[in-house]
């Protein structure tokens, strides 16, 4: 079910364009497999940027892929 309820007011627009941001490069990195997509996805999302420096955040998504990597075949 959809229910459309018009334009967001111009700051919860703003709010929402900085996650949306970091989640289409993040997908975009998951669509063509590219790890260094998803790193820049991760150094755009506003919490970890608040938390991690730009080498933690990297470690970061290494330490992730590793755990994952049977089930991330065909990473570049």
């Amino acid at each position: 079910m959809l229910c459309y309820v018009g334009a967001l007011p111009a700051p919860a627009a703003a709010l929402n364009q900085t996650n949306i941001g970091a989640q289409e490069m993040v997908m975009r990195g998951i669509m063509e497999k590219d790890k260094n997509k998803i790193f820049q996805g991760a150094l755009l999302d506003p919490l970890t940027a608040a938390i991690l420096t730009i080498d933690e955040t990297k470690h970061m998504c290494d330490e992730l892929f590793e755990a994952e990597k049977a089930y991330l075949k065909g990473y570049k």
